[in-house]
């Protein structure tokens, strides 16, 4: 059998068996064809409006925020496969069905290069007989991160697909010339779709350029040429592909711009010129030009986009981040979250902990040395960032979860050795399951409620217990369609039920859960804190003209937290302000439409 045939039998059945029980899992709990995120929601109105004939140099929701509309930042490329297989399968079924099978199919196929990420990384570290562990693996992750389940369409997915295919070419022991101008294109790739990943693959490009450095020669004089070619072409076609010719010279740091387009061609370009002329160099003058590349570079960003050596977020209306960003899990810090709720962390770090303590372990011998050094890295970077927000630990578990594939084996091995040494069985079977973080999100989540009964029980209070359904009343099609009965309106509700408004009707709404939205966000946020008459004149400001009011969104407790005699406040308590009609609208009694005056 030959060596494709040795990766493609085994990434297909694990393939087939994730889609297997993901798509049972789909049909048996989910109400609807889309994913739950808010950001699922803002794809799918981004991929309609783009099929109905907006530009595709042309991101601005025109129905979000302020009159003139908001410019979002997430990129064409991931519009283009989703509409693709809208286009396709409405030449053979109606609108609705083509895009409902369009949504379950895309994220299921960014499930293949993750597998096949991790089914290369078990083979490149314990051997070919190892790799039905990285599949094991690779599905555990995909299960537990649920980017990759049907509906799931916003682009982390994509991010994670890319990741996991980076992480393999840099750890390849082979050191192809033509899987580095492939990782050239996911590095340029990855930049293009999410500014999130940057730091991500700064890491990948500083461990190519590194061992570049350390090694040289001809052996790494090639990919490392063709690495760097290959990204300042891929970042150029990228660039000019997606970017209107109206901004070319705008610096902004949540996209592709001149900024990162200036960085990644001076850093690849001057690599690609160090590796062409100094490969055979010493190793003091090789890393002494390393040195010079990084501080021209770095040199460079102070000078073309200083902004961007912050988060995107640095500016963000304290306001905003006090009764929004600080409310949302994913982008909560290390310590916010432990402080919240300390037994979630379990979930987010303990595997990253784990594979970081493993490699350092196994740098103590000769074999894979090279190996482990790159993956304690890539995690300690990823974890770095995971520590700001919570939202680049999936990043940080799928990178650890690689190296934890190597002691899995070991064990296994051990295991078939002595398969009546009943103590190396059970370290199998639980350094196996304590591998996956679904299995430490699990453990901590179980805590918690025991924990909280425990409590309930000694105070001889009753668990309150909440449908998980009545979290997304508000958001659904039979709560919202309704509103379609009225012309064309500027809506105002709490952000979460913003991308729902904009799916299920026509009306423009003023807020959504978006940092460039931050206009509109904060009109309704100071509303709603704000006396009766002071949020009539902030509404009327806003030419808004319905109000969408659901007393189960959490932003209206964090809103009555924050001013309990505010307006939310008020309406939460029943106490309906008189520049408020109400309209026979309804079908929830969570939600309620009012007309303003």
């Amino acid at each position: 059998m030959s060596e494709s045939q040795n990766l493609i039998k085994p990434t297909l059945l694990a393939w087939f068996f994730f889609i297997t029980i993901a798509s049972l899992s789909f049909l048996r709990f989910s109400s609807d064809y889309l994913g739950p995120d808010n950001d699922d929601v803002m794809r799918l109105v981004q991929v309609r409006d783009w099929l109905a004939g907006q530009s595709w140099f042309d991101l601005t929701q025109y129905r979000l925020g302020p009159e003139s509309g908001t410019l979002m930042h997430w990129s064409r490329l991931v519009d283009l496969p989703i509409a693709g297989l809208i286009n396709f399968f409405s030449l053979f079924f109606s609108g609705q069905t083509a895009e409902e099978i369009a949504v379950y199919i895309w994220p299921l196929v960014t499930a293949i290069p993750v597998i096949l990420g991790f089914i290369l990384c078990a083979r490149a570290i314990a051997g070919p007989q190892n790799i039905a562990i990285g599949a094991i693996a690779a599905v555990a992750f995909l299960f537990g991160v649920g980017k990759f389940n049907p509906g799931s369409i916003d682009h982390h997915n994509v991010q994670l697909a890319i990741y996991a295919v980076l992480i393999f070419i840099v750890i390849d022991p082979n050191r192809s010339w033509k899987l580095h101008v492939l990782a050239g294109f996911l590095c340029a790739l990855a930049i293009a779709i999410g500014a999130e990943t940057t730091p991500l693959i700064a890491a990948i490009c500083v461990i190519i350029a590194v061992t570049w450095a350390w090694y040289g020669g001809k052996d790494y004089r090639r990919p490392t040429r063709a690495f760097a070619l290959s990204m300042a072409f891929s970042l150029t076609m990228l660039f000019f592909i997606t970017v209107p010719s109206a901004r070319y010279i705008e610096v902004v740091c949540d996209t592709l711009s001149l900024g990162y387009y200036a960085l990644g061609i001076a850093g690849s370009g001057l690599l690609f010129l160090a590796a062409a002329t100094l490969s055979y160099k010493s190793r003091f003058i090789r890393v002494a030009s390393l040195v010079g590349i990084a501080a021209i570079t770095f040199a460079l960003a102070k000078i073309v986009a200083p902004e961007c050596l912050q988060s995107p977020l640095a500016n963000l209306d304290p306001l905003l981040t006090e009764l929004w960003l600080d409310n949302i899990t994913e982008a909560q810090s290390f310590l916010a979250q432990w402080r919240a709720k300390p037994l979630s962390i379990f979930g987010f770090y303990a595997v990253p902990v784990l594979a970081i303590t493993f490699c350092i372990f196994q740098l103590r011998t000769a074999d894979h040395r090279d190996i482990y050094l790159k993956l304690l890295f890539v995690i300690i970077i990823a974890s770095g960032i995971s520590l700001i927000q919570i939202r680049g630990s999936i990043f940080a578990n799928l990178a650890a979860m690689i190296p934890m594939v190597f002691l899995v084996s070991q064990l296994r091995m051990k295991n078939r050795e002595e398969p009546k040494n009943l103590k190396i069985g059970i370290s199998f079977i639980i350094i196996s399951l304590l591998s996956m973080p679904i299995i430490w999100a699990v453990i901590g989540d179980g805590i918690s409620q025991l924990n909280n009964f425990v409590i309930a029980r000694s105070n001889n209070t009753n668990l309150a217990v909440q449908d998980e359904n009545d979290k997304n009343a508000c958001q659904t099609h039979a709560a919202l369609s309704p509103l379609n009965k009225l012309p064309k309106s500027v809506v105002v509700a709490p952000s979460n039920l913003g991308a729902s408004i904009l799916r299920y009707t026509h009306h423009h709404i003023l807020s959504a859960p978006y940092h460039r939205n931050q206009s509109g966000m904060l009109a309704e946020i100071k509303a709603s804190i704000s006396t009766n008459n002071e949020a009539r004149e902030i509404l009327n400001e806003a030419n808004a003209t319905i109000l969408v009011f659901c007393n189960t969104d959490p932003q209206v407790s964090v809103s009555k937290r924050k001013a309990p005699d505010g307006f939310y406040a008020n309406m939460s308590n029943g106490e309906v302000p008189d520049f408020l009609k109400p309209l026979e609208l309804s079908t929830s009694q969570a939600l309620v439409f009012y007309e303003i005056n």
